[in-house]
């Protein structure tokens, strides 16, 4: 068997961060800004729901 840094550190790392609630995204399906480097649909939700007066923007 064959082991790389794949199966030795990543995928165990990402196992142990959702069993702490932290939630997997594929960058296949993602849409993101690349020049800030976010998901920019994560951070809006996020932002509004730290600040629910605020008006809608970033859409």
């Amino acid at each position: 068997m064959s082991f790389n840094e794949d199966s030795r550190v990543k995928l165990p790392a990402i196992l142990h961060l959702c069993k702490l609630g932290f939630e997997y995204l594929s960058l296949g399906k993602a849409t993101w800004d690349a020049e800030h480097n976010i998901f920019t649909s994560i951070f809006y939700e996020s932002i509004h729901a730290l600040n629910p007066e605020m008006e809608a923007w970033g859409d």
